[in-house]
């Protein structure tokens, strides 16, 4: 067992180095490359059904990025995104709004709903689960940029 730890920890150090110089060797700064990893980012988890550019993710470093890119590429003000929550039936939903609006820096009245899930009821959530944060900036015309940027790379 501590072998195979050690051997793990190995490959992700090896994996860690590699993403490093792959990150090295991009302008970090250039708006374009920007744009593709957030038009990437919006293929995999933005929402298609509705007519607006919106996210939803329990992750803060996927909604932080979301964020970053709506601010510094199309120059959205953050301080006008709407968000809901979706939480589980145990969650405090006062708490997981402040929790959500202090980590991304969004006012607290600007989460507009808050919807719990029933069918969770009677079972514990993990303490490090906060539910699925929404986000939406209603420009339907970013959500239709990054798209097709997305999809016409995927074609190339």
């Amino acid at each position: 067992m501590i072998w195979h730890n050690a051997q793990k920890r190995k490959r992700l150090e090896a994996a860690e180095k590699a993403a490093k110089k792959v990150l090295n060797d991009i302008d970090l700064n250039n708006l374009s490359f920007s744009e593709l990893a957030l038009a990437f980012l919006y293929l995999g988890e933005g929402s298609k059904r509705n007519s607006e550019t919106a996210i939803g993710s329990s992750d803060p470093k996927i909604l932080k990025f979301f964020l970053a890119g709506l601010k510094n590429i199309y120059d959205i003000d953050i301080s006008k995104i709407r968000s809901e929550l979706y939480l589980r039936a145990d969650q405090n939903p006062k708490k997981i709004r402040n929790y959500w609006s202090k980590t991304l820096n969004i006012p607290l009245n600007n989460f507009r709903q808050i919807n719990i899930d029933k069918r969770t009821k009677g079972t514990k959530t993990y303490s490090y689960y906060k539910g699925v944060c929404n986000l939406r900036c209603g420009n339907v015309a970013i959500q239709r940029k990054l798209m097709s940027l997305a999809e016409l790379f995927c074609e190339k």
